[in-house]
């Protein structure tokens, strides 16, 4: 009974051969197999799992060996790459004293021979690819009745040679670009028939053997490799490939030249049936914008084949396809990437395979930073945040301190009430999130009218008796005055007290703060939880909606009991999150599960809702090109950051700047290096399409008096150096040599980057300022040490 015999990579194809029996299949699965195999078996099927000859590799384990040799009968070799047998007189592929084998798909590869057959008979060699033998392609040596059909010669010393071979049969073969000769027949060989194949070389001999046949005698319906409707004799191609070798003549059209072709080295005999009117099919080729970066990496791919493609079909490597003939591709995984373009005409289809393409590395996890301006100032205060995270974000969460948020990537906030306000900043993309926090960054000063806003926090909230918690007034306005309702009947006028409660229940507080401008007053219902015995949470929770098209913003709730003190939330798109109300957007389409886990000090409880958000996608729209600079002018060498502002989720960025660089990136950094004016272009594409923006003139770059920019010499002063604080001064920068940039410090710990500051001293003491500033060519510093004097 006929069995297959699996070979895994590591395996040996020889062992597999030895334990075969008659009728058996022995199927090779893809990898690179090291060895010189010798078969003696009769009647068995040797092929490759996947068909690709690229995937499937048999490597001479010593190069004074054949690859692979055939010593039996009726065996069948299909879909292997064979490499490495370049000791002279081996063969990837040989056939010694066989008869009724066949050979099928496969590639010979840098061997000394292709593919030999020695002393065969009635063995079908065809489909093969023989690429860079050192010595032939394809030979026969005392070998009869074989049909050798459809196979390609390239690059090799001699494409294919029959040497005292009879009665054999060569048909719709491709011999081109041999360094020695493309076809050669000995004087010793009778009875060979040779039409239907192309032929461009420099140099066809075919030596006077007694009946070989180049040619048919009679027209014979079929499309020939000349793509015309009758197989005659063989199509003649100049070396270069450009057409006919001579001129012919097709005056009925039929594909066959009205003319005998005569000029055939070393032979009395003509192809009296040439081929004319050459019609290939696509030489296949491609092209893409990009081929590495992190994912998600959009890649634009352009079909380059010649002969005139009519259909086309991409696979991209990722289990994805398309039959656009120029498609736009998203690579959402990291990974090496094998893309193949099959290309069809009306005489045939062509493909190329470009092995590990598209190198796609995982994104990285963003790094969150970020910074305001003005940092301080009076109530109301106007702040403008400006994220500054590396490892491109996707999605920004902001927490401004006073009990309001943002999602938009560089917001602009009020402060109404004086304060001091601790920011934080999430970030996110699909390799998780990154948080950032300044404490106490924004210092807003109150008015003397300004009543004070009340605002506390507890800890603990919840435990058994007897429980301790510490309050933290967290007042704005500058309260003088504080009174505390603990909820059981006791009070304190502490701005932070400690109190215990000792019996069951749970406990509303109340703040009252007070200045000379008034009071106000906040009140926490059922803030603390005191019990006897503290169970663990019962967890639950609810999302604002569970369903819509990304991006999608979703503010999760916890509905827990048991009074959890710590949240643990997984989003099930890879983020996470440990507020108790968080707000996150799901970036992609797809359905995600919730996992929610709640602790307390008698342990954690979870609650997991499957495919609780269903996110879809939007239909793809073209998008719309949009685009700024910072900054515009200046002098050279001058460093321009593009960022791109295009809607529309474009995949592909393509920047042209107008001094004969291109860059695509999504926000690109270029250095305009001679003075001029510059047009910028920038085309975004997405699977829908593709829009364009062009700013004409947009950077004017100058160049200095002399070659090269001066670094600043730097000066500045103060509109006043002392005074009882608090005291507002307005420095003003005196640097030369046109700085285009300004660092300060104003010594009490606070910053600006503007060139004419005011900043407020809120304390007593003495304070040294430094200016840092800078240009194309460098940076200056002045310090005035002790320079302001607040008392």
């Amino acid at each position: 009974m006929a069995t297959e015999i699996i070979i895994q990579p590591g395996n040996s194809i020889q062992n597999a051969v030895n334990d075969s029996s008659p009728g058996d299949v022995i199927t090779v699965k893809p990898g690179t197999y090291t060895g010189n195999i010798n078969v003696t078996k009769n009647n068995i099927i040797i092929r490759s799992e996947s068909g690709n000859p690229d995937n499937t590799v048999l490597k001479a384990g010593k190069s004074t060996a054949n690859v692979l040799i055939l010593r039996g009968d009726n065996i069948k070799v299909t879909g292997f790459k064979t490499i490495g047998a370049t000791g002279s007189g081996y063969s990837g592929i040989a056939l010694s004293s066989c008869s009724n084998c066949t050979i099928e798909n496969n590639k010979l590869l840098n061997n000394s021979r292709g593919i030999s057959l020695s002393s065969s008979t009635k063995n079908k060699i065809s489909k093969n690819t023989a690429t860079n033998n050192k010595e032939y392609g394809i030979v026969l040596g005392v070998s009869t009745k074989n049909t050798i059909s459809g196979n390609t010669a390239n690059n090799n010393a001699r494409a294919i040679y029959f040497g005292s071979s009879d009665d054999n049969i060569l048909s719709g073969n491709i011999a081109q670009y041999s360094s020695v000769l493309g076809f050669y027949i000995c004087p010793k060989s009778d009875r060979n028939r040779i039409y239907d194949n192309y032929f461009n070389e420099n140099n066809i001999s075919i030596k006077n053997g007694i009946g070989n046949a180049y040619n048919n005698t009679r027209k014979i319906a079929g499309t020939n490799i000349a793509g015309g409707p009758y197989i005659g004799g063989n199509f003649w191609a100049k070396p270069d490939g450009t057409g006919f070798s001579q001129t012919t003549v097709d005056g009925d059209g039929d594909g066959i030249s009205d003319s005998a072709y005569n000029n055939i080295t070393g032979s009395v005999y003509s192809d009296y049936m040439p081929l004319a009117a050459l019609k290939q099919k696509p030489v296949v080729s491609f092209s893409s914008n990009v081929t590495s970066g992190n994912a998600p990496l959009g890649v634009l791919f352009t079909d380059t084949s010649t002969g005139t493609p009519t259909s086309w079909s991409w696979s991209f490597g990722d289990g994805t396809n398309s039959t656009q003939r120029n498609p736009v591709h998203t690579y959402s995984t990291a990974g090496n990437y094998t893309v193949t373009l099959t290309a069809t005409n009306a005489q045939g289809t062509g493909t190329v395979t470009k092995a590990e393409y598209i190198k796609v590395g995982a994104t990285s996890l963003p790094v969150a930073n970020f910074w305001g301006s003005p940092v301080s100032g009076n109530a109301p205060l106007n702040v403008t945040f400006k994220d500054n995270s590396t490892g491109s974000p996707a999605a920004w969460n902001w927490s401004f301190g006073d009990g309001t948020y943002s999602t938009v990537q560089s917001p602009k906030h009020t402060y109404s009430a004086a304060g001091n306000y601790t920011v934080k900043l999430t970030v996110s993309n699909i390799a998780g999130s990154n948080t950032k926090t300044k404490a106490s960054y924004i210092k807003v000063q109150g008015t003397a009218s300004q009543t004070p806003v009340a605002a506390f926090t507890a800890s603990p909230t919840s435990g058994n008796i007897p429980l301790s918690v510490s309050f933290t007034d967290t007042s704005t306005g500058t309260p003088t005055s504080w009174s505390w309702s603990f909820g059981d009947g006791t009070y304190s006028t502490d701005r932070n007290p400690a109190h215990t409660y000792s019996t069951q229940g749970n406990y509303t507080v109340a703040l009252t703060v007070s200045n000379a401008a008034g009071s106000n007053t906040v009140t926490k219902t059922g803030h603390i939880s005191v019990g006897t015995t503290l169970s663990k949470p019962v967890v639950s929770f609810w999302g604002s909606q569970t369903s819509g098209t990304a991006p999608l913003t979703i503010t999760f709730t916890d509905a827990s009991t048991n009074t959890p003190t710590a949240w643990n939330w997984n989003f099930g798109d890879g983020t996470y999150s440990t507020l108790q109300k968080p707000k996150h957007t799901y970036l992609t389409a797809g359905n995600y599960t919730v996992t929610l886990n709640a602790s307390n000090a008698a342990g954690t409880g979870t609650k997991t809702r499957a495919n609780y958000i269903k996110v879809t996608g939007t239909s793809p729209q073209i998008p719309t090109a949009a685009f700024s600079a910072s900054p515009t002018s200046g002098n050279t060498p001058l460093s321009v950051t593009f960022t791109d502002s295009s809607t529309g989720s474009p995949i592909v960025w393509s920047w042209n700047f107008g001094d004969g660089t291109t860059s695509a990136t999504q926000n690109p950094v270029h250095t305009y290096s001679t003075a001029g004016n510059y047009t910028v272009t920038l085309t975004v594409t997405n699977t829908a399409g593709n829009n364009t923006v062009t700013k004409s003139n947009y950077i004017k770059a100058t160049a200095n008096s002399t070659t090269n920019a001066t670094i600043p010499v730097v000066s500045f002063w103060g509109s006043r150096t002392s005074g009882t604080a608090p005291l507002t001064i307005t420095f003003t920068d005196a640097s030369t040599n046109t700085p285009t940039a300004w660092n300060w410090s104003f010594g009490d710990g606070t910053y600006s980057t503007l060139q004419k500051p005011k900043h407020t001293y809120l304390k007593a003491g003495t304070y040294s300022v430094t200016l840092k500033a800078s240009n194309a060519a460098g940076t200056g510093t002045k310090t005035r040490a002790n320079y302001i004097k607040m008392v």
